[in-house]
């Protein structure tokens, strides 16, 4: 059996070197009951090979820690649907339904960790800090704990058989900080295109994302790479991730690169209609994106939550330049690709096919949620499922019923920019404007703009104020469907988009 070590092959300065392997047998003799940190972003960057050994050993009770489990049928989808996951440790499981399933009949246990909580996790551990400090979580069901980790095994009524604990509190400067511990595995897989034999790595476009940090992360570090190249292939400036953290390449193959959301630019749909055809009923999520348009100032940094937000840059003045940040890594994110223009290596964090603008840059998870936590940025924009007149919002959980997992949302509603939502008014029928959310809260007071298919709401003096209705809709129909007592401003507008 080949030891899972440190390659003890001595150079004439005791210098270890990077081991490159012949066949992916040392993933196979991964224990039972390892934690293993599995790189990528959806299936973004995953590390294909890998995933497809472990499936092949069996290996039962593990532990994985990623942004997500992959989907029903890719990814570390492979590995649940096969019976070897004991946990998930993850932001977001909202594309894999087997997940769901067993997660909520109490057959499988997972944590759920915002986003950027999880990716300085993976940092600090690498670095060698244990604990940290954050603002993200505050005063919801991550700092008091309570999230189901684990049901009890097919309970009617979800029983919680594991529960996450509360978090430890500090205040710094007058605001409240939930303290969080460094996550490190025992063996970490990941993908990167390019290695030279020192193992420096090299990434494409937003397949970077978790992989940086979990190589630094680990005991253990098995790397399979798409080409390896002689030392002096790239410059020493062009290194991405340090050879010094990686023990083992593998040169992969047969790589799918699978898009989980292939979207076109519009100018493919109105060529080919037949071939490419858009989601019905756009009308109403349109005329919100287009009146949420108007929020956009020349120069602003934006992050653009999935859904409705992403269908705003097609509405927006063409005269002014907005950079857009994706948690999965990037700043200056562009147009949707024309047809053939799409990378399995570039997509958004709604797992979508992008381009990148000139003078756009890519980064690890890590910066990209210090870019958040930092405050650098102007504008964040998401959807959401309840709202209430302080500006608390719940957006990533039903419990019993849907579990999608916080993503980055936690981090940007807490990151300190403005905190644009657009939605649909109603849902269903159902009222999305409520006296108190009843769902677990992604924040506390931290909405400033809400924009539906039926009004604008402003934060003022601490709550949300309508000052605009759509020209179709009356102040009634409004009052009606919102579920907390309206305060309206007195200058009233109407918007006709």
């Amino acid at each position: 059996m080949f030891a899972l070590s440190k390659t003890l092959s001595l150079h004439h300065m005791n210098k270890y070197y990077v081991k490159i392997l012949k066949d992916l047998s040392i993933v196979k003799q991964i224990p039972a009951g390892s934690t293993i940190l599995v790189g990528g972003f959806g299936l973004c960057g995953i590390p294909e090979n890998s995933i497809n050994a472990l499936k092949e050993a069996g290996t039962k009770n593990l532990t994985v820690v990623s942004n997500n489990c992959g989907t029903n049928d890719e990814g570390l989808g492979i590995l649940l649907n096969n019976g070897q996951l004991k946990r998930v440790i993850a932001s977001y499981a909202g594309e894999n339904h087997h997940l769901a399933d067993k997660y909520f009949d109490g057959e499988l246990e997972l944590e759920l960790i915002p986003q950027g909580t999880l990716a300085e996790k993976l940092r600090s551990a690498g670095a060698g800090i244990p604990a940290f400090y954050t603002r993200t979580g505050v005063d919801t069901i991550v700092e008091k704990g309570g999230i189901p980790i684990k049901y009890k095994n097919h309970s009617k009524d979800f029983q919680v058989d594991i529960a996450s604990q509360p978090k430890h509190v500090e205040y710094f400067q007058g605001q409240k900080y939930i303290r969080e511990e460094a996550i490190q595995g025992d063996y970490a897989i990941i993908k990167a295109s390019v290695a030279d034999t020192n193992g420096n790595l090299r990434f494409v476009g937003t397949s970077r994302n978790f992989n940086e940090d979990m190589a630094k992360a680990a005991k253990v570090v098995i790397a399979e790479v798409e080409s390896i190249v002689p030392l002096g292939s790239f410059g020493f400036d062009h290194v991405h991730v340090n050879g010094i953290y990686v023990d083992y390449l593998y040169l992969g193959s047969n790589y799918k690169k699978s898009i989980e959301r292939l979207v076109y630019d519009e100018s493919v749909y109105q060529r080919n209609p037949e071939k490419f055809k858009k989601a019905k009923n756009q009308g109403l999520r349109n005329r919100i994106a287009k009146r949420a348009a108007h929020e956009f100032k020349d120069g602003m940094y934006v992050n653009l939550g999935i859904g409705i937000p992403t269908l705003i840059p097609a509405f927006l003045d063409p005269h002014i330049t907005i950079h857009f940040h994706t948690e999965i890594g990037a700043v200056g994110v562009g147009n949707y690709p024309l047809e053939g223009q799409e990378l399995g290596d570039l997509v958004n964090a709604g797992k979508e096919s992008i381009t990148l603008n000139q003078g756009a840059s890519t980064f690890s998870s890590s910066e990209s949620f210090g870019i958040v936590r930092g405050g650098h940025l102007d504008l964040t924009v998401l959807g959401a499922m309840q709202i209430n007149k302080q500006g608390d919002i719940a957006n990533w959980v039903i419990p019993g019923r849907m579990v999608k997992g916080m993503g980055g949302a936690m981090d940007l509603v807490a990151s300190g920019s403005k905190v644009l939502v657009v939605m649909e008014h109603t849902a269903k029928g159902e009222k999305k404007f409520l006296k108190d959310i009843t769902l677990p809260a992604t924040g506390l007071r931290r909405v400033d703009q809400v924009i539906t298919d039926k009004a604008v709401f402003v934060k003022r003096n601490g709550e949300l104020v309508l000052t605009e209705i759509a020209a179709d809709t009356d102040l009634e129909w409004v009052r009606a469907n919102t579920g907390f007592e309206l305060t309206v401003a007195d200058d009233l507008k109407k918007f006709d988009i």
